[in-house]
């Protein structure tokens, strides 16, 4: 019995070990998240030093990119994209870094995640695109760099044709020429079908009757995104 007390402790101690270590790693966690949020890139550099997790993550499933995404600040991104964090981890709705900076409208920010090889078009199933989030919230700066690197939107973007056939089929299509977050402007470019004209409907025909005598070719109306019944129109 007296020669199996030392492995005994041994394996107490290895188990005390594992478990010191397993705390100093989750506050190394909480601290790196703590300061991406705030943008600190100082203090995330040294975290991740210390061996702070580059994809650490909060109760809401946020990685720490997306959390330095969203305070603006490009040169926090930078670090955590130098410690490893990679550059499009999303949450589980398909939420990333990139959706982050689209959203608070931060330039350098898109361009450092762009510059580490982050897709341009990733889709959250909420929201979509990137380009479709920077144009909801209308900072066009954003929108003009996506495009540049090749992003397409989801069909429902500026310049995208779609279509408002909730009348059986029949309606309209157009070209979207603004956004908010509810509503795009479109300006119609074809009336499909309502030869004897189709009911007005005051969300997604601006209470106009569509076809003869009613909203036509060239018009502008401001309709809510429900009302797009096909988008990515080629």
């Amino acid at each position: 019995m007296i020669g199996t007390r030392p492995p005994v402790r041994m394996a107490a101690l290895l188990v005390l070990l594992g478990s010191a270590l397993l705390a100093a790693s989750k506050d190394l966690s909480r601290a790196l998240l703590a300061a991406a949020s705030r943008g600190e890139a100082p203090r995330v550099t040294a975290l991740l030093a210390l061996g702070a997790d580059p994809e650490s993550r909060d109760r809401e499933g946020r990685p720490a990119l997306q959390l330095a995404a969203a305070s603006g600040q490009a040169a926090a991104v930078r670090a955590l994209l130098r410690g490893g964090a990679r550059p499009g981890t999303s949450t589980r709705s398909g939420w990333t870094a990139l959706h982050a900076a689209a959203e608070v409208g931060a330039v350098p920010v898109a361009r450092a995640l762009l510059d580490a090889g982050a897709e341009p078009d990733p889709r959250d199933r909420v929201r979509a695109t990137p380009l479709d989030v920077a144009e909801e919230e209308q900072h066009a700066g954003l929108a003009r760099l996506l495009r540049e690197r090749g992003a397409r939107g989801s069909g429902k973007s500026i310049g995208d044709t779609v279509c408002v056939r909730p009348w059986d089929g029949e309606g309209f299509c157009a070209l979207v020429e603004a956004r908010d977050a509810a509503r795009s402007q479109l300006r119609v470019s074809e009336v499909v079908g309502c030869a004897d004209g189709c009911a007005a409907d005051a969300a997604c025909s601006g209470d106009r009757p569509v076809g003869p005598g009613g909203l036509g070719v060239g018009d502008i109306l401001w309709v809510p995104v429900s009302c797009l019944t096909h988008t990515g129109v080629s």
